[in-house]
């Protein structure tokens, strides 16, 4: 009878675990679509697009009470291990950290509506195939960080914080572009799509620190104030951070 409780409990606290890690997902998935269908709307120069990000937002507001919710339950009823305390609090910064990338992504689509609303000329196709580089990287980087999660795997992570580099640099041209003279940019588009673009920035940065937090789920390791350069080599070397036979990950 003992052991068949003990089994039931066990067995209870993995299914809340699956549970709390499907929410996290799925929030996780929800913020790259809204990211994305918020620069989509500006390409295509569709205002209606844009809106559906705003209408859609409340369910990542959601998700982040219910998973928040579920964290509390967790901690208050099961009392988990050191080892698990470790994933659920993990669980907890990465909840955060979509969280306020839901946050962008909303504060983009309203950058857009805004931008679309008020006219003007048209944006040079450079600085929106800029835009589009920029979100691709940012939400491959978000999308990978799911997947690194989900898989606990250090390898993924890894991936991350090489793609950093590309980012920032991909962020710095499209400033310069916005800054060029010739843009024929009014001042009102000028500060949207800087704002646009400090926003993609930071869901790439979301995705980064979601990765930090894969590392301390398998290692038990607080990178967050280490230098990437020499993190990135120590956990390429580190043992058994993938196997010999598998073919590594290229940057986003």
């Amino acid at each position: 009878m003992g052991l068949n409780l003990r089994h039931h409990i066990v067995s209870a606290y993995d299914r809340e675990l699956t549970k709390l890690r499907g929410l996290v997902l799925d929030m996780g998935e929800r913020v790259i679509d809204q990211t994305q269908t918020a620069v989509s709307a500006l390409l295509n120069g569709n205002v209606n697009t844009a809106r559906t990000v705003l209408e859609r937002e409340p369910r990542i507001d959601d998700l982040n009470i219910e998973a928040d919710e579920e964290i509390f339950s967790l901690i208050a009823r099961r009392q988990p291990t050191a080892i698990d305390l470790r994933l659920v609090l993990a669980l907890s910064k990465i909840v955060n950290e979509l969280e306020r990338g839901g946050d962008k992504a909303e504060r983009i689509a309203r950058a857009v509506i805004r931008l679309l609303d008020a006219g003007g000329l048209p944006i040079a196709p450079p600085i929106l195939d800029s835009l589009r580089q920029l979100d691709s990287i940012a939400c491959c980087m978000l999308e990978r960080s799911l997947d690194a999660t989900a898989a606990a795997d250090i390898d993924r992570a890894v991936t991350i914080f090489e793609s950093e580099t590309q980012l920032y640099q991909l962020t710095a041209t499209l400033r310069t572009q916005l800054l060029a003279p010739d843009t024929g940019l009014t001042p009102a588009q000028f500060a949207e799509l800087i704002s646009i673009s400090f926003g993609l920035e930071r869901i790439g940065n979301h995705g980064a620190n979601i990765a930090e937090q894969v590392i301390y789920i398998v290692r038990g390791d607080d990178i967050r104030y280490r230098n990437r350069e020499l993190l990135i080599d120590a956990l390429r070397h580190s043992t058994g951070s993938r196997s010999e036979d598998a073919q590594p990950l290229s940057p986003c």
